[in-house]
């Protein structure tokens, strides 16, 4: 079985589809105390050894490196913080966590593993790295004149069965010293992805928390029962009365153009009336979800309620963290540690599950086709 490490592990979203789809873990980094806790208290993820360790330091790199080494690890995934690239951010080239692609991908060429796993969000295709290429270009450019098979491939949610429309693209890159000559590996990786995809049938949200108990502002327990078994994180924040009252207003499917002007501040009026333009963030702002189509792309910023469509469909609120946990593919024994804020970020950033198995899945079927015999892992 190979060993896989998780940089930038966050809450154990890629590690926990690594694992189904036949990986083992040992090894998982991030800086985050609440990464932490979350990722060494979930029983199958506890096994793993945590490094707490900021990688923007050269030494901790070296640190991490040294123990990748020492314990073989086969299979390297990762998702560097994706907030200079992302849509919902600046987008500023210079961002400096942008360089923690390129602290990454220094990481992976040092340790020299079987396979790599990147995962980032879709606008760093349109990002210029410092050497003057985009992103996904550089890295594969890189890894290709460093032995190894790489190209890159962009998942859907709903067409692996998410009931989100969640869009990532993925590094994906294979050692030629542990495989025979593969013609073309970016066919071969679309084609495997299809096969899987076509396994899938498309969920909505009626399907995947349309059993959970409807609670209101306010409502909820840190332990409640479905259908006899513990539900963790399925609480609502008390409201203020006044953004109450904006919710009590949206209609099923509805949103911020449904709100009176006169429950709305002079910002949200604006807003409303197309005074910072209006675009699909201004269309979904105070967003009420469909229960028969698929949510938006779940965020860490869910926690707040001009985020975007993430009201409940039926209840005034937005979506709990059970709610968000279960749409990006989290089990429900996932207890998730923290502040309701910390709990809401560990999901919204995560790798749904979902994803890591899937490319896991893909990967491993690929270098068992083509593996050298001396290869016997």
């Amino acid at each position: 079985m190979l060993k896989f490490a998780d940089l930038f592990c966050g809450g154990g979203g890629m590690s926990l589809g690594l694992i189904a789809s036949g990986m083992k873990d040992a090894v998982a980094v991030d800086f985050w105390e609440a990464a932490k806790n979350n990722y060494t208290t979930y029983e199958p993820l506890s096994h793993s050894e945590f490094l707490q360790l900021n990688l923007f330091d050269d030494n901790n790199k070296d640190k991490v490196v040294e123990i990748l080494k020492k314990k073989k690890i086969d299979v390297l995934a990762g998702g560097p913080p994706c907030q200079g690239f992302s849509t919902l951010g600046k987008r500023e080239e210079k961002d400096l966590r942008n360089k923690l692609v390129d602290a990454y991908l220094s990481i992976a060429l040092r340790v020299f593993p079987k396979m790599i796993i990147m995962e980032n969000v879709p606008a760093i295709q349109s990002m210029k790295h410092e050497s003057g290429l985009k992103y996904p270009e550089y890295a594969k450019k890189l890894l290709s004149e460093n032995s190894y098979y790489a190209t890159t491939v962009f998942m859907e949610g709903e067409k692996v069965g998410l009931a989100q429309s969640r869009k990532r693209l993925f590094l994906l890159a294979i050692n030629k010293e542990y495989v025979s000559e593969i013609e073309d590996f970016d066919k071969e990786i679309r084609s495997e992805l299809e096969k899987i995809e076509s396994g899938y049938e498309k969920k909505t949200i009626r399907d995947v928390i349309f059993d959970l108990p409807r609670y209101e502002s306010g409502e909820g327990t840190d332990i409640a029962k479905l259908d006899g078994k513990p539900l963790y994180n399925h609480t609502v924040f008390k409201y203020r009365e006044d953004n109450l009252r904006r919710i009590e207003c949206v209609p099923y499917n509805g949103g911020l153009q449904d709100i009176p002007d006169e429950l709305l501040s002079n910002h949200l009026r604006k807003m409303k009336s197309g005074g910072y333009g209006s675009g699909g963030f201004v269309k979904n702002l105070y967003g009420r979800l469909d229960w028969d189509q698929p949510s938006g792309t779940i965020v860490a910023g869910i926690k707040k309620i001009t985020c975007g469509r993430y009201f409940h469909p039926e209840c005034n609120r937005l979506l709990t963290v059970r709610e968000a946990a279960r749409l990006q593919s989290f089990p429900d024994d996932y207890i998730v540690k923290g502040s309701q804020i910390e709990q809401y970020t560990i999901i919204g950033n995560a790798v749904p599950p979902r994803f890591g198995e899937v490319v896991g899945i893909v990967l491993l079927t690929i270098y068992k086709k083509y593996k050298r015999k001396a290869d016997k892992s």
